[in-house]
């Protein structure tokens, strides 16, 4: 599946985590909730392995449905750009974590298993 969205500001929680987001507004569908391994580009992106993460972030008892895709040792402005994202494979299902430093050990295994930072 490939989908393409817009780079909106989230919540600023990623970044908190050390594992800022791409905040995508997306039109049309998305795959399941879930984490996944993903490529990502732009326009001034070229493509590169990521991790996205689809769902409602129950951690944090978010409520609406959210795509954010971590870029391993990305730094840049990508705000109001488009990025195109193929999902390649679900790395796990989506589950709540009981504190943010388990969320934060968790998404730093799902980068590991992509390959690490870039």
């Amino acid at each position: 599946m490939r989908l393409e969205g817009v780079v909106v500001r989230g919540d600023g929680l990623g970044r908190k985590l050390g594992f800022p987001t791409a905040n995508l507004d997306c039109r049309g569908a998305v795959p399941e909730p879930g984490v996944y391994e993903v490529l990502v580009s732009g326009r001034t992106l070229k493509e590169r392995r990521a991790v996205c993460s689809v769902g409602r972030r129950p951690t944090v008892a978010g409520k609406d449905l959210r795509v954010e895709v971590h870029i391993p040792d990305f730094s840049g402005d990508l705000y109001g750009r488009t990025l195109a994202v193929e999902f390649l494979r679900l790395i796990r299902p989506q589950r709540k974590f009981a504190s943010l430093d388990e969320l934060a050990a968790q998404i730093g295994r799902d980068v590991e298993s992509i390959g690490g930072p870039n």
